[in-house]
């Protein structure tokens, strides 16, 4: 089962978001910034890491959302959420590289995720109630 780490990033009521390249598992649906742990990687490192490589935005991860088991067919993974926050020294919504784009809180519900992003989309809708 491969490790996953995740980057939820919040600021100013708005997430961070991608979506996933044509070609790749999963393919044209939306996405946190993620990626595969490396053997020697924590999935709180690994998630500070891929954001940066995927979004060019340092963050500071604040707490640990959930862990999700889940079985694609393309493979089985664990998946490592983490509440984060920009680095201090960025602007609120600072720009990010495409396809991520901020996305307000109220339009998360309305983006195509894959199936085991369920419970912590559902779990980010809780907390704004």
């Amino acid at each position: 089962m491969k490790r996953i780490g995740i980057a939820v990033v919040e600021s100013a009521g708005a997430y961070l978001v991608g979506l996933r390249a044509s070609g790749t598992p999963l393919a044209g649906m939306s996405e946190f910034p993620g990626g595969k742990c490396e053997a020697d990687e924590t999935p709180q490192a690994c998630a500070v890491r891929e954001c940066l490589e995927e979004t060019g935005l340092p963050v500071i991860p604040r707490t640990q959302l959930g862990t999700v088991p889940w079985d694609y067919a393309h493979g089985s993974v664990e998946l490592h959420f983490w509440l984060c926050d920009l680095a201090d020294d960025l602007p609120v919504q600072a720009t990010a590289v495409p396809p991520f784009r901020w996305v307000p809180a109220a339009l998360l519900g309305t983006l195509s995720f894959p199936p085991a992003n369920q419970q912590i989309l559902a779990l980010l809708q809780q907390e704004r109630q």
